[in-house]
């Protein structure tokens, strides 16, 4: 399950060091997600992502470097982060989430991408709300991203080394340096390749994961958590084939 790749940040164009190298990163996560779903021609795909609350671009990575024909069976949702503003008047699937619930049918999505979310949405709690709710509208698998706590360069903020601090020592260097749209749990909570495999294993069902990664630099940087389900057509089929007549 898993497909390791270095980054080669020095390929792709951006403003910035760190700009390149998130570029790079994204670009070879989704990849991964091709290879991990080998999307049938049919297949529909939940893209879950974050309500950005100001960016003058696209942050639908999956979207913009998938095919025409994946585009076209593909549905973008995105989870609000702590007090963003609601629009008045949005109907519940226009409503983006808070993370503890989707606005989709068990099993509506054959596969179900999260990129960049799980850190943002708080607790480890909430953080195991948000799987659960991926895995639950998901019926062949989910692939879920996030940035290594532990690797020297920290992706959310930009900044390298600090988050290697206790965390109250970190979170105030954050509030210190004008960071303070990401000094709360709430709203910054870096994870590390053991808490995504625990989170899976508490999953209803137990099902089949795996947790593979990018890295820069030579350090694992990203991790992206594989989640296989079994549709419950070809469980139905394995169950027939071991019944054995009396």
């Amino acid at each position: 399950m898993k497909n390791t790749v270095n980054a080669d940040y020095g390929a792709i164009p951006g403003d910035g060091l760190i700009d390149r190298l998130l570029s790079s990163q994204r670009r070879k996560l989704v990849d991964a997600f091709t290879v991990f779903r080998q999307g049938g021609s049919d297949d529909t795909i939940l893209n879950v992502g974050l309500m950005p609350a100001q960016q003058s671009h696209s942050t639908n990575y999956l979207e913009e470097w998938s095919t025409p024909q994946d585009r076209l069976r593909m549905t973008s949702h995105d989870i609000t982060p702590p007090n963003y503003p609601i629009r008045p008047g949005a109907s519940q699937r226009q409503r983006p989430s808070d993370g503890l619930r989707l606005p989709f049918a068990d099993g509506e999505f054959d596969w179900v991408f999260c990129n960049e979310v799980i850190e943002r949405v708080g607790s480890f709690e909430r953080q195991y709300a948000l799987l659960k709710e991926l895995a639950r509208v998901a019926r062949r698998g989910v692939f879920v991203t996030a940035a290594n706590r532990k690797h020297p360069l920290e992706f959310n903020t930009g900044l390298p080394l600090l988050h290697l601090l206790p965390d109250r020592w970190w979170r105030r260097s954050l509030k210190l340096l004008g960071k303070n749209a990401l000094v709360s749990e709430a709203e910054l909570n870096l994870l590390d390749s053991g808490t995504l495999y625990k989170l899976a294993s508490l999953l209803p069902g137990k099902p089949k994961h795996d947790v593979g990664h990018k890295r820069v630099f030579g350090i694992k940087a990203h991790f992206f958590l594989m989640i296989e389900k079994t549709p419950a057509s070809e469980k139905s089929e394995k169950k027939a084939g071991s019944t054995v007549p009396g």
